[in-house]
């Protein structure tokens, strides 16, 4: 690595961890509080601090691909950036409407509280997480859920949940949270492409909605409790039923249950083999993730309630 390289994060220009990524050449890997870790190479790096000193929308859109860089580290994933990909990572996080962001703020402090206690929400180093282009706008989502007798300050960064914000979080799961997505479907590889590039990019991207496949969740529940936690306060699921798993007509059952819509999905050459109890349901039939996207997207704004 480049002695003379600056050791700061590229997106939010904060001091970060560099080191040479052992798997490409002339690529880095970064490693930072605020923004996760991630990797590039090293002329999108350059390219990066460039905006940093310049007033370009490009500098403004910096601030969101943290968002999408942390929400990946906070999977498990290492996302790689490059010139084609970078910027509609950006805008996917870039137009994340009020209602969400105080949404997550109130699941990040419930998460990381009891009844009674208070937990941590840093307002810089995790801005990212609520979709926040910077600390002012994690104060006033803050004030606003006070003010609605939501949250309680507990000293700096510091905060607590109501009994009505308490009952907030657990309602949820009555109607589910707005612009919550369960994504059913089976992990294997053939598949990735299709929901990172068809399914991830309609609901995120195209929808302004928060898609949540627990393959991608960190959790320390038994993995079927927190499937039903997940479909429990999702606003509606999606189904892909490509390759026939019970798991997926299970998730889509309990959710139909529960009143929540299903989104059936399967790609072309299996529908033949789709169980005979669910095909009575218009599902989308596709044969490319890129095709995938766009029957989605516009099965999603014509069926689904938006949040924006």
């Amino acid at each position: 690595m480049d002695p003379k390289l600056p050791h700061m994060c590229p997106l939010c220009a904060h001091p970060a961890q560099l080191r040479d990524n052992e798997n490409a050449i002339d690529t880095l890997s970064v490693a930072c509080m605020t923004c996760g870790k991630f990797s590039l190479p090293g002329l999108l790096f350059f390219t990066f601090f460039d905006f940093h000193n310049s007033e370009s929308s490009e500098k403004a859109l910096l601030r969101y691909l943290s968002g999408y860089t942390r929400h990946a580290s906070e999977r498990g994933e290492e996302i790689f950036l490059d010139v084609d990909n970078w910027n509609e990572f950006a805008t996917a996080h870039a137009n994340t409407s009020v209602a969400t962001k105080l949404t997550r703020f109130l699941e990040i402090i419930a998460a990381r509280s009891k009844p009674g206690k208070s937990g941590e929400l840093d307002r810089t180093i995790d801005a990212p997480l609520l979709d926040a282009f910077d600390s002012d706008e994690v104060i006033f989502l803050a004030k606003t859920l006070h003010q609605r007798e939501l949250i309680d300050y507990a000293g700096s960064d510091f905060y607590s949940l109501t009994a009505k914000g308490w009952e907030a979080i657990q309602s949820a799961g009555v109607n589910g949270i707005p612009g919550r997505c369960f994504v059913a479907m089976s992990f294997h590889d053939s598949l990735k492409d299709a929901y990172d590039n068809g399914i991830f990019l309609a609901v995120k991207n195209d929808c302004k909605m928060d898609p949540i496949r627990i393959d991608r969740v960190h959790h320390n529940e038994k993995i079927c409790d927190k499937i039903v936690a997940e479909i429990r306060t999702c606003q509606f699921l999606i189904a892909d039923v490509t390759l026939q798993r019970a798991g997926v007509y299970f998730e889509a059952g309990f959710a139909m249950g529960l009143g929540r819509q299903v989104i059936w999905t399967c790609r072309d050459d299996d529908l033949k083999n789709v169980h005979f109890d669910t095909r009575q349901y218009n599902h989308i039939v596709w044969k490319e993730p890129g095709d995938l996207r766009m029957q989605l997207a516009d099965r999603i704004k014509a069926t689904i309630p938006s949040t924006i």
